[in-house]
């Protein structure tokens, strides 16, 4: 199957079924993470080129809670919290704190930054999704939910203010 082919077979799957997990689909064969996402309806998703990675994680950490999930083929691994701030030293993006989540990105590796809203288990779902330069994925910050399993309505005006900010005009 050449890639053409095998866009338009997963477009048409995802029509259909845009709540299905995009790591788990057997049509993708080939296709990055990234062609995966832009292979959804594009009422689903808006894109952010890469270089505004930094711009963008300073801004969730002002969300407060959410969950970061990192999926490799071997697992996936959640973190519940607030994001924290970080600064560049030492050619990383260190973030900040002592306790909960913290490390050291690579801005530079970051190809294309993902918001995503759609359905997923009868809910609906707000994910911001960072790519690296090939296309597959870093990680992703899944919006916050109080305690009726609902998004925080400030988180969804924040991530559509990302988009209003940095992804007009694409996909």
């Amino acid at each position: 199957m050449t890639q053409t082919s095998e866009v338009e077979a997963l477009k048409k799957h995802l029509e259909k079924n845009p709540t299905v997990m995009l790591e788990s689909l057997p049509e993708a064969g080939s296709l990055s993470m990234a062609e995966r996402i832009e292979c959804l309806p594009v009422s689903l998703w808006e894109r952010i080129d890469g270089k505004h990675y930094l711009e963008v994680l300073e801004e969730i950490a002002t969300w407060g809670k959410v969950t970061l999930i990192v999926h490799t083929p071997d697992m996936v691994l959640e973190f519940s919290g607030p994001f924290p701030p970080g600064k560049l030293g030492h050619g990383y993006y260190n973030l900040g704190g002592s306790t909960g989540l913290h490390g050291h990105l690579r801005p530079e590796n970051c190809g294309a930054v993902y918001l995503i809203k759609r359905p997923f288990m009868g809910k609906a779902s707000a994910s911001v999704q960072f790519m690296n330069l090939a296309g597959e994925t870093l990680f992703k910050v899944y919006l916050g939910r109080d305690e009726s399993r609902e998004i925080f309505p400030h988180q969804i005006d924040a991530f559509d203010a990302l988009g209003r900010k940095y992804a007009r005009g694409t996909p």
